[in-house]
């Protein structure tokens, strides 16, 4: 026994006498300075200039595995490529070069990858996968869905794509998806006094081609058609349409600050969606919505905030209504419980806090029609993330705040 406790002390005692020179969890190269930054040839070809400058801001600041596992997957988005990244030894003490290489994708390296994956405590699972490949300079995608998170159905079915880089700074875009719908029963009982708004339909069949152009510095605007045929049932079987002109101007940016203690993301975008009579419709309607984000990460600290709005004029059909109480939006709530049809009009916004991998969250919303008075909706909730970015599997326990009994709703899933 005596010996046995030797033994013991002697294994015990030097993990308390050499502490590890990093925490856990922090990679030991993120005390090196980029001294520069070089780019492969292909590389240098085919990004674009404002990504080019982006990563030049790289140089001078301490190396984040984060930060440069951002710009190689900002590389893969625009070549559509595999992109590698390593360091080298630099010509200064405690400096060291930062290299990314990539290479055209081959069909065999593409593997299929899910897309959507949420369980939602009142909604379901939600689930996607989807598969693409490279050739020359095409990528098609085929893809399968089953989601009862984005709109007020469940739609489930599969989806084609198909994208042709046009130079650095423009692609062509195809879109297609045919789907079924499945209905809450809320909703169906709802649209008994609702006779203002356009009924349920089975079947739902989209094609979508845009330019999506690349107007430098974050800044993309898309601009196409979408034209969407409806399988309806009632008061007997027949097939609608719903074709729009479709514009989305996006501005995406990443960076940090001068001593490289913060890092900062911001993600805007304004779209809008006019059904035109020219295009064959069998509704006119025009739909505005704005969101943002933003997030500061500092250290191990994270915080973000979320806001959205949205406005829909004249009679749209129910897939292009908003609603609150998902996955991401007024965690805690049961859409069905807030709007079963979902509504014309809507105002968000969410502010979340992180401290490594647990956090909290405050959710504020409203979704109504014009002739409708809004009700404000608040939840608040605990968040467990494998990634304090909040990227990667979650776990979210939301609670609705409200007079009464409040009963905790439970939602798991991935952030991709």
């Amino acid at each position: 026994m005596k010996l046995f406790g030797l033994l013991l002390a002697a294994a015990v005692v030097p993990l308390f006498a050499q502490p590890p020179a990093t925490e856990p969890g922090e990679n030991v190269n993120s005390r090196y300075t980029i001294e520069s930054v070089e780019l492969s040839r292909s590389i240098e070809r085919h990004i674009s200039k404002s990504l080019r400058r982006d990563i030049n801001g790289l140089i001078g600041q301490h190396f984040d595995p984060k930060a440069v596992e951002a710009f190689a997957g900002r590389i893969r988005d625009e070549m559509n490529a595999l992109v590698r990244h390593r360091l080298e030894k630099g010509n200064e003490p405690e400096h060291v070069r930062l290299m990314f290489d990539a290479r055209e994708r081959r069909a065999y390296e593409d593997q299929a990858k899910v897309t959507k994956l949420v369980y939602h405590q009142k909604e379901g699972v939600t689930a996607g996968v989807q598969l693409g490949f490279q050739s020359a300079g095409n990528r098609f995608q085929a893809g399968s869905e089953s989601d009862a998170d984005t709109l007020l159905e469940r739609f489930s079915g599969f989806n084609l794509g198909y994208t042709r880089q046009m130079g650095g700074h423009a692609k062509l875009r195809f879109e297609f998806e045919s789907l079924h719908e499945a209905w809450n029963p809320a909703t169906q009982t709802a649209l008994l006094s609702r006779p203002d708004v356009p009924g349920i339909y089975r079947e739902r069949y989209r094609l979508d081609p845009a330019v999506v152009i690349m107007l430098g510095h974050g800044l993309s605007l898309t601009a196409g058609l979408s034209f969407q045929h409806l399988q309806v049932q009632f008061p007997a079987a027949s097939y609608e349409a719903a074709n729009a002109v479709t514009t989305t101007l996006r501005h995406r940016r990443r960076w940090q600050t001068s001593n490289s203690s913060a890092g900062h993301e911001w993600d805007a975008g304004y779209s809008l969606r006019a059904a035109t009579s020219l295009l064959g419709t069998d509704y006119a309607y025009t739909r505005h919505l704005l969101d943002v984000r933003y997030a500061v990460r500092y250290g191990r600290q994270y915080f973000q905030f979320r806001g959205l709005a949205g406005t829909v004029s004249e009679r749209a059909p129910l897939f292009e209504r908003f609603t609150l109480g998902d996955s991401r939006t007024l965690r805690g709530w049961n859409k069905f419980d807030i709007a079963p049809l979902g509504g014309t009009r809507t105002l968000y916004g969410s502010v979340q806090y992180m401290y490594k991998n647990i956090g909290g969250f405050y959710d504020t919303g409203a979704v109504w029609d014009r002739q409708i008075t809004a009700r404000v909706r608040h939840a608040a909730g605990v968040l467990v993330a494998l990634d304090s970015d909040h990227q990667g599997p979650f776990l979210a326990v939301g609670f609705p705040l409200r007079g009464g009994n409040v009963i905790p709703l439970l939602i798991l899933g991935m952030n991709f």
